[in-house]
């Protein structure tokens, strides 16, 4: 008994022993200084990052967090199952400054869907792919970054606009855009989309990507928001029921 006592603790020294001598062969990253990702090199690695974009969407309600704050809950475009988002616009604090949590996991999780978007577009450009493939990838990527933005201009009006990935806190001094040159962003990204991306899918997990017909569908909001925001301007209005008809 008292041999297989010492033979386990013999062990035990031999795994410590052996973890500690095999520690010069460990990489050792600083989260704060991390390197490009070596990922998205492939059709399968690049579709899988544009899971990504909409997943960041999905998680924590970043859109239905957009909608109660607008209070937009209480109509047909948002719902969110669990109800604890119902909360009146007014008792929400978007001034400079404030500490509201709702507002401010808005702007993060908004943005972690731009960042994320903005890598796979960038990835898009190296990697040899159909037409098809590469359409209907950047097509995703472009729809989901212009959309988001529209949901920030809602909120914050002219916000920050950058067009490529940032990884660590390297490039994040981006100036505020004003609100003309928010939507010129958001509508550039829209009708690129449209001009990419294929009709709805009929099967599988493609019956839920977003479509060309989507893309017009968010151009008629976009123009119809703006027409409001601007006097009811008869241009944007039109260009609101053309893009609608589209759908």
């Amino acid at each position: 008994m008292i041999m297989k006592k010492i033979s386990i603790i013999l062990s035990a020294f031999a795994v410590v022993f052996g973890m500690a001598s095999c520690n010069d062969q460990l990489e050792l990253r600083n989260p704060n200084n991390q390197t490009t990702y070596d990922f998205g090199d492939s059709e399968t690695e690049l579709q899988e990052a544009v899971i990504s974009c909409y997943n960041r969407i999905r998680l924590e309600g970043t859109f239905a967090r957009v909608g109660y704050t607008m209070d937009a809950v209480r109509g047909d475009e948002i719902w969110n199952a669990s109800q604890i988002w119902y909360l009146p616009y007014d008792n929400l604090n978007i001034s400079a400054g404030g500490d509201d949590i709702g507002t401010q996991w808005i702007w993060r999780d908004c943005y972690h869907v731009v960042n994320r978007c903005n890598f796979v577009l960038q990835k898009v450009e190296l990697v040899d792919l159909s037409e098809a493939a590469y359409n209907e990838i950047k097509g995703q990527a472009l729809f989901l970054r212009g959309y988001t933005y529209f949901h920030l201009l809602r909120l914050f009006g002219g916000v920050p606009l950058p067009t490529t990935y940032t990884n660590g806190l390297a490039g994040l001094n981006i100036p505020r855009a004003t609100v003309d040159e928010t939507y010129e962003r958001v509508i550039k990204d829209l009708e690129d989309a449209a001009g990419m991306l294929p009709p709805r899918g009929t099967a599988g997990y493609d019956v839920w990507r977003v479509s060309s017909g989507a893309a017009y569908a968010a151009l008629g909001e976009v123009y119809l928001y703006r027409a409001s925001m601007n006097d009811n301007n008869r241009d944007y209005l039109t260009k609101a029921r053309d893009y609608s008809y589209k759908v």
